[in-house]
């Protein structure tokens, strides 16, 4: 050790290297006894100081001291362990990965002591209730990396890209931005001995070469063997995979020495603009409390983020969620046990959300027509708890984007490399016809309208809506439910299809819907609909309808249902208007029966997907009684006017 450095006792906790008013302090994990410690670096120095611990500051497997003496020439270290050098998985900024795509060795990494200063200025987190919410998913480098997303070059795929684009976000009516993972990591996986399913027909952007490779590597690609100087490293485009969770991802910054300057400049952006920020993060089974609670406390504090979404290890989201720090916080996963989080009782803000896919499959089954599907959509339609909020989509990362979803009936994932083995089978698709790309108009013309409908469903749904960030154009994968590794046009938006005619459509038809839900309180309740009339008003808050009024068909081959939100459970100085949603999945045309509404109010149709260019032009309906639904479309009607109340009724007698 440097004679102008010493090591004195620490107390452990919490873990780390941060520099302190004496030195700097470090509080790391080793599993052995001796020959453990920490490499100090300056700045342009590869050699480093190295510094090795004594049992004398040993708590169990934790050594922590603090270093004092000269320390500010240091910038960078590194740990090592039995003559192994590697990062510390609670630094806070890793340096060598700038690169997007290259294989770099642990030991050429280097962990950066001093955080940024960052002025918030009067940032503030929006605290949007989960009823109030519209959550739009992305890639950070997936959703302008492409060359026609109208982003400069140096700004494709970072997060200076995504800020230019949230005036677009915005205008969708998104309150949240859910962010696929953006912690650092190494994106290449390594493939396994005797892996024969790295190849195929990937194509450029799936993997990278790596020619760095050292010692005698013998693997077999494809059936035939090859030295580990040509491996081809499959990209993890995602990026649900073991990192450094405290770290920003360094590719995704214009200036990769700037990248947690950059997050910060576009989660501020993000709440300037009223829009919440959820990071996605992976955890293995076997992380610890201690490393899970930290880094999540790491990105809320330092960061301002606004949520997570936990994937992977089961018990993490009930770390976090068990945490107090975090206990006003979005979390978002599968489920929690409730009772051991609230004693049984109903929070009084919800903050966690169940993230399952019940509302996908039971919306894309009555969207495609299958029998026994009604009773499933009505109760995914209607699900709304007490104790947490409900993430619902049709779409999600995993999956066919939407406007495959409506093409294709069988997974492509062959450039996958994986034999279009991997992805799921259970799509729950329909091509409407024809298998993939089409021109014929009337294909094209249903699949327009299938989207739509997709659309209606999710707006007026109970859970809070989610899509996935190209979905509102007609953005397309070619089929690939499981573009992981695909870092190409595959991956990325396409934000071409966004100038398409129809396409341009959906956008509008999106936004009119985030409208309308956001206007009236009775199409995002923040409680479950009762369905009776406790208010005695001579209707339920919501009741289902079918070819005859408050008679639905509810039976196994039923493709159609009718649904009257009424608006007189809204407050007095608020508009009273009701609604009513024809669902028709059916492949003929089908007659609804209307219910009468009350006196001085009559039904007028807001919106048929048959006719998507009627968005918001109330036209009155001739027959009150009834209205006709055109096969597989969806029509909105409202019911508007002023109910005459039972003292004007007296009056006017």
């Amino acid at each position: 050790m440097n004679k102008n450095l010493k090591l004195v006792a620490s107390l452990p906790y919490p873990m780390g290297v941060k520099r302190t008013s004496k030195g700097i302090r470090i509080c790391a994990v080793y599993n052995s006894e001796n020959d453990c410690g920490i490499i100090l670096y300056r700045k342009n120095d590869k050699k480093g100081t190295k510094i090795t611990f004594s049992k004398d500051f040993r708590y169990g497997r934790i050594f922590c001291a603090e270093i004092v003496g000269d320390t500010d020439v240091f910038s960078g270290y590194m740990l090592f362990e039995n003559g192994k050098v590697f990062a510390d998985p609670y630094a806070t900024y890793i340096e060598g990965f700038e690169k997007w795509g290259k294989n770099v060795k642990q030991e050429d990494l280097c962990c950066r002591i001093d955080e940024s200063e960052y002025h918030w200025g009067d940032d503030k987190h929006p605290n949007i209730k989960y009823e109030d919410s519209f959550i739009y998913t992305l890639h950070v480098r997936g959703y302008t990396k492409s060359p026609n997303s109208g982003i400069e070059l140096k700004k494709r795929g970072t997060y200076k890209g995504l800020i230019e684009k949230i005036p677009y976000i915005k205008s969708l009516g998104i309150t949240a931005v859910e962010i696929m993972p953006s912690y650092e990591m190494n994106v290449l996986d390594i493939p396994k001995a005797g892996n024969t399913a790295n190849g195929g027909n990937m194509p450029e952007g799936s993997f990278h070469y790596d020619n760095k490779t050292s010692g005698k590597i013998i693997y077999s690609e494809n059936g035939v063997v090859k030295n580990g100087n040509s491996v081809r490293h499959k990209v993890n485009f995602w990026g649900f995979k073991e990192g450094f969770y405290f770290a920003p991802r360094t590719a995704y910054a214009v200036d990769p020495k700037n990248a947690d300057l950059e997050f910060k400049d576009l989660v501020k952006e993000m709440h300037k603009n009223g829009i919440e920020v959820i990071l996605q993060f992976y955890f293995n089974e076997d992380a610890t409390e201690d490393l899970v609670c930290a880094a999540i406390r790491h990105w809320v504090f330092g960061y301002h983020i606004d949520g997570v979404h936990m994937k992977g290890s089961s018990v993490a989201p009930s770390m976090v969620a068990s945490d107090p720090a975090l206990s006003d916080i979005k979390i978002w996963y599968y489920g929690f046990d409730y009772g051991r989080l609230f004693s049984g009782k109903n929070p009084r803000v919800r903050t966690l959300a169940e993230f399952k896919p019940d509302f996908m499959y039971a919306s894309r089954r009555f969207l495609k027509g299958d029998d026994n599907a009604i009773g499933d959509f009505i109760k995914a339609m209607l699900t709304n708890r007490p104790e947490a909020g409900n993430i619902n989509y049709i779409c999600d990362y995993e999956g066919f984007r939407l406007a495959d979803l409506v093409s294709y009936e069988h997974k492509k994932n062959e450039t996958n490399g994986e034999n279009n083995t991997d992805g799921t089978d259970n799509n729950l698709s329909w091509n409407c016809g024809v298998e993939g790309k089409t021109r014929k108009n009337v294909v094209l013309s249903l699949r327009t309208k299938q989207i739509r409908n997709a659309f209606t469903m999710l707006m007026f749904s109970q859970g809070t809506p989610m899509i996935f960030g190209g979905d509102e154009f007609g953005n397309s994968q070619d089929g690939n439910n499981n573009p992981y590794c695909q870092d190409n046009a595959t991956g990325w938006i396409d934000w071409s299809q966004a100038q398409k005619g129809s396409n341009k459509d959906l956008i509008d038809y999106l936004k009119f819907l985030s409208g309308l839900r956001f206007k009236y309180k009775i199409l995002h309740e923040s409680k479950a609909f009762k369905l009776m009339d406790y208010k005695a008003c001579g209707y339920p808050d919501l009741s289902y309808h079918g070819i005859e009024a408050w008679r639905p068909d509810l039976s196994n081959y039923s493709h159609s249902i009718g649904m009257l939100y009424c608006g007189l459970y809204e407050k007095e100085d608020k508009e009273q208007d009701f609604f009513y949603i024809a669902y028709n999945m059916h492949w003929n045309p089908v007659t609804f029966a209307l219910p009468k509404l009350p006196e001085g109010m009559r039904w007028f149709v807001l919106n048929d997907t048959e006719e998507p260019s009627d968005n918001m032009k109330m036209q009155t309906v001739k027959d009150q009684t009834k209205i006709e639904c055109s096969e597989r479309s969806i029509k909105i009607l409202i019911g508007a006017g002023k109910p005459v109340k039972k003292a004007q009724k007296k009056a006017a007698k």
